[in-house]
């Protein structure tokens, strides 16, 4: 049996991670705080569990590393962020704090012990949006995981995130150098969807919508490209890289077959629903990147292959809305 602590537990991917972890037998202590709205029926069953320990704790508060024991823990994921698109421009000094304190918090906490737990620090896709501003056509897609990184407009809020995230990746690799530690890997998370994601996602919020009856449908950034991975193929990928020999690396997790318009995202959910496309196109939201799509072959040399076709993966989450959001 391990010992996971995952940080962020109660949110979308953390949350999905510590039920499939709970499942298969292993202990796991969730570290949250409910700084967005989580704790549902699901996440309150979850933690009823024999095997699952629930600390509400602030991971943006020093106090909370130092009163656990990083010797007890075999694997430790830092999911801990405040996320949504939404966020990053209404609560920005927030979205900045929580992803900054929360990652040197657990790094401080790390670098006091000799013995260091396999760690997963959870970066994003955001971090490349400054880069395809400053390359243009030159920005490579499927894009690479060495790409040099760049903040394009520090005046543009949205950058809370994407940078709290950037500083994120620096700090791993500046504490593994003065405390000599590389049992870590980080992994860049690309436009992951699927149930009980929330609803500040563009794949959450056009269901919502949906079901909410808008029309004409409201699409900004109608040209604009995604490829979107399923939860079930991330929860894949994080399994592999955690059991991988890979140290020190950064890892893409997301899917490199079928990148999509945003407005052909939007006819697949009309399409499942059999509905008439009436759509209303406006321009895309300042700072929105264009186009994204990752290479994957480091996750491929782990044993990633299939992932869940997008129609099917947007079939379950639209089911799983219409259960939950609508009651």
């Amino acid at each position: 049996m391990n010992k996971i602590l995952i940080t962020g537990g109660a949110g979308f991917v953390g949350y999905h991670l510590a039920k499939k972890e709970a499942d298969l037998g292993n202990e796991v202590t969730i570290l949250d705080n409910f700084e967005r709205p989580n704790l549902d029926k699901e996440f309150s069953d979850l933690i009823l569990q024999d095997n699952v320990i629930f600390l509400e704790e602030d991971v943006s508060c020093e106090e909370t590393f130092k009163n656990l024991k990083i010797d007890y823990y075999d694997v430790v994921y830092h999911f801990a962020a405040l996320n949504g698109t939404a966020n990053f421009y209404k609560y920005p000094a927030k979205v900045l704090k929580i992803g900054c304190l929360s990652t040197i918090f657990l790094l401080d906490w790390i670098s006091l012990h000799k013995k260091v737990p396999k760690i997963i620090y959870t970066s994003s896709s955001e971090t490349y949006a400054g880069t395809v501003k400053v390359m243009g056509d030159k920005f490579p897609i499927p894009t690479p995981e060495d790409i040099p990184l760049a903040i394009d407009d520090v005046k543009n809020v949205r950058w809370s995130y994407g940078a709290s995230k950037l500083l994120g990746e620096v700090a791993f690799f500046s504490y593994s150098k003065m405390y000599n530690f590389d049992n870590f890997n980080i992994v860049r998370l690309h436009n992951i969807y699927g149930p009980r994601m929330g609803n500040e996602h563009v794949i959450s919020q056009f269901i919502i919508r949906f079901l909410n009856n808008e029309f004409p449908f409201k699409i900004l950034g109608s040209d604009q490209t995604r490829s979107f991975c399923f939860i079930d193929d991330v929860l894949d990928a994080l399994e592999k890289t955690v059991n991988s020999d890979m140290k020190k690396e950064i890892i893409h997790i997301g899917n490199d077959k079928e990148e999509i318009k945003i407005i052909d995202l939007a006819k697949i959910i009309f399409d499942i629903e059999q509905k008439e496309y009436n759509f209303d196109l406006h321009d895309a939201p300042a700072g929105s990147v264009s186009r994204r799509c990752p290479q994957i072959e480091k996750l491929k040399l782990l044993g990633m292959k299939e992932q869940t076709p997008l129609r099917e993966g947007i079939e379950e989450t639209l089911h799983w809305y219409k259960e939950n959001y609508l009651r």
